[in-house]
């Protein structure tokens, strides 16, 4: 639930939000092979936030939320999505609030995903962003020093009224198949940290694969090729009966290439790895399209994507449609990180120890 502060925030940035037209882009590897804010609440076993103990952020349930139509709830943009009265999307994506209650047998599902979640899938996919379904934003955002807010021609802000410019970034949330007991082919929805057009920072991958739920990882790391993208799978053989935390942390330091990302899934760390900066410092098409700014991130963007337009195979899997992954108590963090408050966050144990994988934290 959220509280009257938060609604507050929400309604000073509804103005913007059925002015956006779809947007396409270059980056999309759908295809290619002061004081830190911690989660401080209590922890399922599928290493989620439990209920609320962080008073800069809300956990979002989506109990408040009117079933269907997500456009414009609380601050949520999906333009896109089912039920949106908003015009110029590139397509109607199957992206819904849902009463998983009427999804998933009682037995497979956990009593705190409610009455509400976001169901979402890539029944229909399209090459285009910012009609796909963004959470709420921060009250603040997060990027390196010269990160921008506002969109390439500067006609649109999209950080909150009286937002400063941050340097950590965290969101998590729980995911969970709507098809428990089955498999679902082609299964495919990606979250990004993002701002509400085709701006990105990262890439975390939600899957289903025969073997079990998938969660992949694209980053931009490899010095020889700064454009080109680099994925990981961080876990797989997931049990798809059972629901499962993501969580991305962001810390962004002032330079090229040394943003330091972590991936955790179900409360473990699974990976180390860094941002796409180098896309918009180096990449043609992003010096192109972006001029070479990177963007201050201030929510999620839950895309079903593909890049048919560019040549890039990405068909949708139409037999998603009505089912899909549920989505629950997504959670977007910004604030201020030193490393002295990260190595004392290490000493007290409130914070993993990177292993060395992928890329390591500097």
């Amino acid at each position: 639930m959220r509280d009257p502060a938060s609604r507050r925030r929400a309604a000073a940035g509804l103005l913007l939000l059925g002015t956006l037209a779809c947007a396409r882009d270059a980056t999309a590897p759908e295809r290619a092979v002061g004081t830190a804010v911690r989660a401080g609440s209590e922890r399922g076993p599928d290493g989620a936030a439990g209920r609320e103990g962080d008073e800069t952020a809300d956990v979002v349930t989506f109990e408040d939320f009117t079933l269907g139509a997500i456009d414009g709830q609380h601050d949520w943009q999906a333009t896109g999505a089912l039920g949106s009265a908003a015009s110029g999307a590139c397509a109607v994506y199957d992206h819904a609030i849902a009463d998983p209650s009427l999804l998933v047998a009682p037995a497979y599902l956990p009593a705190r995903f409610g009455r509400r979640s976001l169901r979402i899938s890539n029944a229909v996919t399209s090459g285009c962003y910012s009609d796909q379904t963004f959470s709420s934003r921060s009250a603040d955002v997060a990027g390196a020093r010269r990160a921008v807010s506002t969109s390439t021609d500067g006609r649109t802000e999209y950080a909150l009224p009286g937002a400063r410019l941050k340097n950590h970034f965290e969101a998590e949330w729980v995911v969970l198949s709507a098809e428990p007991t089955a498999w679902q082919p082609g299964l495919e929805v990606v979250a990004s940290p993002a701002r509400g057009d085709d701006h990105r920072m990262s890439w975390v991958q939600m899957a289903d694969w025969a073997d079990g739920l998938a969660i992949v990882f694209a980053e931009r790391s490899d010095p020889r090729a700064p454009g080109a993208f680099q994925r990981t799978i961080v876990a797989r053989g997931l049990d798809r009966s059972r629901p499962h935390g993501i969580r991305l942390t962001m810390d962004f330091a002032e330079g090229q290439g040394n943003d330091v990302v972590r991936v955790y899934v179900d409360g473990v760390l699974r990976h180390v790895g860094t941002s796409w900066e180098t896309y918009y410092h180096f990449d043609p098409n992003g010096r192109a399209n972006f001029n070479g700014a990177t963007p201050a991130v201030n929510r999620l963007m839950f895309r079903t994507g593909s890049d048919t337009h560019r040549g890039v195979p990405g068909d949708p899997a139409p037999g998603t449609r009505g089912r899909g992954f549920l989505i629950d108590r997504v959670r977007v963090t910004v604030s201020s990180v030193t490393r002295a408050s990260e190595a004392a966050d290490r000493r007290e144990g409130r914070q993993d120890e990177p292993p060395r994988v992928g890329r390591a934290a500097p």
